[in-house]
């Protein structure tokens, strides 16, 4: 009993020499009372550096004379004080002197914490340590839409879809895939979260929204049936199929529309996604009546027969066309070239429309649309990628005259 009373008294000794100040927990540890050992733990952390903290939680969690209640205290502690302690391993400059002033700037400006870890991409840490502080709920959004984002990036879906199901609010995982969705990634990663909101939130989608992602899922289906190195010249248009079945037509891609037509057929049935097969038959017969529009004047040009033109009509071409083209004096870059859709007949002889077959070109040296008749000439240009590129004729004879 006299024993009993010493080892208590004793580590009422210790427990006071270890409350005393920052250096007091080396008296911790021959403290024998282990419910005594981790209740001051607890109460002086604060005081005590963050290895020797995670030390003294490690030795009384193992100590099996502590009851489940103290050692949960003792585990939770632990959690928080390992986070702190990757927040400060992520830091590129020290901002903080130790755990605790990391502590207060987490209570104080919880937002450069945040900040902090996401500039580090560590979005499972800044998950961790949104479960130890109140995050407004947008803030909430952003990181798990950064995090699935990132996620999709890499091309782990399996992580992906198990950040979705971790989320417990169903709203928080509507909103971060929605606007996931709207940040347009890549196929792949388009493709899943087109299925996800399919799967598990068509109810509570609008009918605009539905129509939105069953055309994006069709969009890329069709694309995955175009050449793989083509892809990237269609992708922009992958939530709108329509829109590259029709340029894909203009590309004269006969062969990949064929396909690509057999696949919305399949996928449009019982389907309403703001078009229909018979929008794509109209589309169709569009193009293969435009295929059909050769006007004469080309016929003539090609065919080699000049035609002999009524003095009135020689007067006009003189007025209307210049004798001798200047152009600009710097070749302009690609966004100012004409554009496709404004010029429906070739802006150098005049004559020649433009169809499914008689293509525009843009020249690389004044940036009009001509066509293959009136550009064929190559020379070196300011500013473009080839060592000799596509000119008018016009340009080419401005620049190689005698």
């Amino acid at each position: 009993q006299d024993v009993e009373e010493l080892v208590s008294v004793k580590d009422a000794v210790l427990s006071c020499a270890a409350a005393e100040d920052k250096d007091g927990w080396q008296y911790l540890f021959p403290v024998k009372n282990a419910t005594l050992r981790s209740r001051l733990a607890l109460h002086c952390l604060d005081k005590w550096p963050l290895d020797t903290c995670l030390e003294i939680l490690a030795y009384c969690i193992s100590d099996r004379g502590v009851t489940n209640e103290l050692k949960a205290s003792l585990q939770c502690r632990k959690k928080e004080l390992q986070i702190y302690q990757k927040i400060l391993n992520v830091q590129n400059e020290p901002l903080w002197n130790d755990w605790q002033d990391l502590k207060k700037a987490c209570t104080d400006d919880p937002q450069a914490v945040m900040n902090i870890i996401l500039k580090a991409k560590d979005y499972e840490l800044c998950e961790e340590w949104g479960h130890l502080y109140p995050v407004p709920r947008e803030d909430w959004i952003n990181l798990h839409r950064e995090h699935l984002l990132h996620l999709l990036e890499i091309g782990d879906m399996e992580k992906a879809l198990q950040l979705l199901q971790r989320i417990e609010d169903p709203g928080i995982c509507l909103a971060i895939s929605e606007q996931s969705l709207d940040q347009h990634p890549n196929l792949a990663a388009s493709h899943f979260l087109a299925d996800y909101l399919t799967a598990h939130f068509y109810l509570d989608l609008t009918t605009a929204r539905r129509n939105e992602i069953q055309a994006l899922y069709m969009g890329s289906k069709v694309l995955l049936t175009l050449p793989e190195p083509s892809r990237v010249n269609y992708f922009h248009l992958s939530s709108r199929p329509l829109l590259m079945l029709e340029q894909l037509l203009m590309n004269m891609k006969v062969d990949w529309v064929a396909v690509a037509v057999q696949t919305l057929h399949q996928l449009l049935a019982g389907q309403e996604i703001g078009f229909t097969i018979e929008d794509i038959d109209n589309l169709l017969s569009k193009y293969a009546e435009k295929a059909l529009n050769f006007p004469f004047t080309l016929k003539e040009k090609r065919s080699g027969v000049a035609m002999s033109a009524s003095p009135r009509d020689r007067s006009l071409q003189q007025n209307l066309l210049p004798q001798e083209f200047v152009p600009p004096e710097k070749p302009p870059p690609k966004q100012q070239w004409i554009p496709d859709d404004t010029e429906t007949i070739c802006m150098v002889c005049k004559t020649e429309r433009f169809t499914m077959f008689n293509r525009r070109h843009h020249c690389r040296r004044c940036g009009r649309l001509v066509c293959s008749s009136c550009s064929t000439k190559k020379m070196a240009v300011e500013a473009c990628r080839e060592s000799q590129s596509r000119v008018c004729d016009q340009c080419y004879s401005y620049y190689n005259r005698e």
